[in-house]
């Protein structure tokens, strides 16, 4: 059973789910949840102690759990936390704890069975602790943490402060939540209310592709093409999996180094893929914000993934769509920005003027085949992204005019100068393909 994240990972939850419709219907109790990590190098003996024992009471609160058909942390602390208190000398707070944890993965194995996916018992085998906001003491200038581990027992740790840190210790609108110790980090849990997005005055359509992002802006009277590049994401993708095609052939004998080196070099592709979508999704939501814009993004998704060609389903699994809208919605949700989704369904083959539907395979360029309108297929897709929103949103569509034969000899514009950007790294070469993947020697 895995920890419910990875360290050093952030992650944002929300009471509500106000993309999903627009942003007049919105609420103001929307709470984000960020974890940052600090590395320990210095490996306690208390530490382990104490996540040995935190790892044995979650195991037997499942167990019990299970058996006696228990799903609130009511009835499980009835149930056993005077039996776990007397066998286990250890914090009562971290049995609070560790019962919160039992449950949810009870909760997700429910889930999993709902969906006829394999909804084994499940086992905590990762060794990990959990304590509540109450239970430790942060000092947030200096970093100095005390965790206890019994009465009047403690373990204390000066974390690496970094300025990227104090970004979030020193905002005082981020309260502290729970702590979670696994070896050699330590995961702290920061959450603050999200401001209710403003109304808006310009709309940003996005219509999100394999390479690029391609838009519209929308202002009351006006209106402008935009393209964001993903910074060569498919180039990255592309050396790496020839990378790994290469170990995996070269260390077939040996399949433990194999698997540590093959996930070294996925690791490696997933930061930097992850970096350039930061960088993409950080423009797109400081454009909208500067312009006091809403976002519309496809509520993309994949009901006949894996009925292609097998180059075409790993195209489209290496896809990062999903993550990039995350990050979209997230970053949109903390600065107050409203983000609207539609339905993409025939965006690319419909005439924005005319309303015509082509029911062939379209090439680069739409042509409309009754009104002769023609425009980038991407771009097409967007203006139709956008007057889907105009349609299932009324105050939106007070707010912004929008003809779409105004585009017509429009010159596309960047979000910034692709030519300054870093597309891949030093020793990744330029190739767009993977046609000599499988011929290449090893060395």
């Amino acid at each position: 059973m895995s920890n419910g994240f990875e360290p050093g990972e952030f992650r944002y939850f929300h009471r509500t789910h106000p993309y999903l419709e627009p942003f007049r219907h919105q609420r103001n109790d929307v709470l984000s949840y960020r974890y940052i990590s600090f590395s320990t190098p210095t490996h306690d003996p208390r530490a382990t102690w104490v996540m040995k024992e935190f790892r044995l009471i979650v195991n037997k609160s499942i167990r019990v759990a299970l058996e006696q058909g228990i799903r609130s942390r009511f009835r499980l602390s009835e149930t056993l936390y005077s039996e776990l208190s007397r066998d286990h000398d250890i914090l009562k707070l971290y049995i609070l704890s560790a019962f919160g944890v039992a449950l949810s993965a009870l909760s997700a194995r429910r889930r999993h069975a709902r969906h006829e996916q394999n909804a084994d018992r499940p086992y905590m085998k990762r060794l990990m602790a959990r304590l509540a906001k109450s239970g430790y003491r942060l000092d947030r200038a200096t970093g100095h943490l005390r965790i206890p581990v019994k009465a009047h027992e403690y373990l204390e740790f000066d974390l690496p402060l970094s300025r990227w840190h104090h970004s979030f210790l020193d905002d005082p609108t981020w309260d502290l939540g729970s702590l979670t110790m696994v070896p050699g980090k330590i995961i702290l849990t920061l959450r603050r209310e999200v401001s209710p997005p403003y109304e808006p005055t310009s709309v940003i359509a996005l219509d999100t592709n394999e390479d690029s992002v391609d838009g519209v802006v929308a202002r009351q009277g006006e209106a402008q093409l935009m393209t964001v590049s993903f910074g060569g994401i498919r180039q990255v993708q592309s050396t790496h999996f020839r990378r790994c095609r290469r170990l995996a052939f070269k260390k077939a004998h040996d399949r433990r180094l194999a698997r540590r080196l093959l996930g070294h070099e996925g690791e490696r592709e997933r930061h930097r893929v992850l970096q350039r979508l930061h960088r993409v999704s950080k423009h797109l939501v400081g454009t909208a914000l500067l312009g006091e814009a809403a976002i519309v993004l496809e509520n993309l998704k994949l009901p006949n993934a894996g009925v292609w060609s097998r180059k075409m389903n790993r195209r489209l699994a290496s896809w990062p769509r999903r993550e990039l809208h995350r990050q979209i919605e997230y970053k949109a949700a903390l600065a107050g920005v409203p983000v609207i989704k539609v339905n993409p369904a025939w965006t690319s083959k419909t005439c924005p003027v005319c309303g015509a539907r082509r029911r062939d395979r379209v090439g680069q360029d739409f042509v409309c085949l009754r009104c002769d309108w023609e425009m980038d297929r991407q771009h097409n897709a967007a203006c139709n992204i956008l007057l889907s929103a105009l349609a299932s949103n009324e105050a939106l569509a007070r707010a912004v005019r929008f003809r779409p034969g105004a585009l017509r000899d429009d010159v596309v514009s960047p979000l910034y100068d692709r030519p300054a950007l870093r597309t891949v790294a030093r020793e990744e070469p330029s190739g767009v393909e993977l046609r000599g993947a499988f011929q290449e020697r090893p060395s």
